[in-house]
């Protein structure tokens, strides 16, 4: 049944019939509007690049970058250190991402970060506003992003070689 199987995976039955009834009037509103409407390529590059896209938009100030490879993640906006929720996907796996957004933050005696969604930091400069990045505070990590902006950029790389 739907609901063993989701107990299987740890899934919440409840939470997965709201999304089929959001994504049914989400399409009727396409129809009515007249968009086109396509089947979803689950899995594919460019769906997955679609889905952090989404997710990077309304969550650039939850990033967070490995400092030192064993999982120590520093938030760009809060300063703090916190580790992957022992919950998470990535936790305990042998590659740890480097630069994660993150939906949740939690404050205890080993601060975690949940629902994690592994991020570049292309995609980060290419998507966050530009008065967010100017507003960071200095760190390593806002170094790393001006390298990966300068190298995207030929122009401002130009620009900060005539200074």
């Amino acid at each position: 049944s739907n609901e063993k199987w989701c107990r299987d995976y740890f899934l919440s039955c409840s939470a997965l019939r709201m999304a089929e009834i959001i994504r049914a009037e989400l399409v009727e509103i396409m129809k009515r509007i007249e968009l086109p409407i396509s089947e979803p390529d689950f899995g594919s590059k460019e769906n997955i690049l679609s889905i952090k896209k989404s997710l990077l938009s309304g969550y650039f100030m939850h990033i967070a970058r490995d400092v030192d490879g064993s999982g120590n993640y520093l938030m760009l906006t809060h300063r703090q250190v916190a580790q992957l929720h022992p919950f998470s996907s990535y936790y305990n796996t042998r590659r740890i991402p480097e630069w994660v957004l993150f939906h949740d933050f939690s404050v205890s005696e080993d601060n975690s970060i949940r629902v994690v969604s592994e991020i570049s930091p292309n995609l980060f400069v290419e998507l966050v506003p530009q008065y967010y990045f100017s507003n960071l505070p200095p760190s390593e990590s806002k170094d790393i992003l001006q390298e990966v902006i300068n190298h995207l950029s030929p122009v401002s790389t130009m620009k900060e070689e005539q200074k």
